[in-house]
């Protein structure tokens, strides 16, 4: 990885996904000591925890600047919102979440395409369908399973000329800043289209990263599982407290 020019990662996630273990603050932290200049926060179904990245961000010139978004899960798969501010309900038709991102005047961002063996990848039948009314197709996860995930992802980029996303996909510390496109300004709304388009993607995935992926995301579910469990005895304790304590 290297190069002049801004780094932006375009997908990570924090605590307020279920799988995901850094808080905002600590996302931030560890994305400006890789060197990373903007980052988008796309946790699973909620900007909460993007929202409280960009608050952070505003008030801490040395943190990078935030693109607040979530990744959505529909019934098709998952697709992503950038610039995003309200949360959208899970579990829409596709076609009706990518209404309700460009109703926020969201930007649609296609993840993983071709991922197909990872929880939420988008179904098969469905993917040209959504890639040619997506905004941008990401061809480089940070959490692929393998680099044939990318080739692919960059021939259909390239297919229905879409400007290349590309993200860490980051969940904890390791994988911050492991994937981003090289760009020459911190992106607006109306520049980021524009900026990928001449940007360049890099990345330090390497057979012994495509290994850890696969362990990672056999964790994944067993994360999902821990965080629910001590959510779930944390209220437990909160409702057996004396009044007053």
């Amino acid at each position: 990885m290297g190069g002049s020019g801004l780094r932006l990662d375009l997908h990570n996630h924090t605590v307020f996904s279920s799988d995901g273990l850094l808080s905002p603050r600590e996302l931030l932290v560890e994305a400006a000591a890789r060197g990373i200049s903007c980052i988008a926060i796309t946790d699973h179904d909620t900007v909460e925890g993007a929202l409280k990245a960009a608050g952070l961000a505003e008030a801490d010139p040395f943190l990078p600047r935030v693109i607040p978004g979530l990744e959505l899960s529909t019934r098709a798969g998952e697709v992503i919102g950038l610039y995003i501010r309200e949360d959208i309900p899970a579990r829409l038709p596709i076609d009706e979440a990518i209404k309700r991102i460009r109703g926020q005047g969201g930007l649609v961002y296609l993840p993983h395409p071709f991922d197909w063996l990872r929880r939420g990848a988008i179904e098969p039948r469905e993917r040209e369908r959504i890639a040619a009314q997506s905004d941008i197709i990401e061809v480089v996860n940070g959490r692929s399973l393998g680099p044939w995930c990318s080739r692919r992802a960059y021939r259909l980029a390239r297919q229905l000329g879409k400007p290349y996303g590309a993200g860490s996909d980051a969940h904890r510390a390791a994988e911050v800043g492991l994937t981003y496109i090289v760009v020459d300004a911190v992106p607006t709304r109306d520049t980021l289209l524009s900026l990928l388009e001449q940007g360049r993607v890099e990345n330090g995935l390497n057979p012994k990263e495509y290994t850890l992926n696969w362990g990672f995301q056999s964790l994944s579910p067993f994360t999902r599982v821990r965080r629910r469990l001590t959510a779930a005895r944390s209220s437990i304790g909160a409702r057996s407290s004396p009044p007053g304590l």
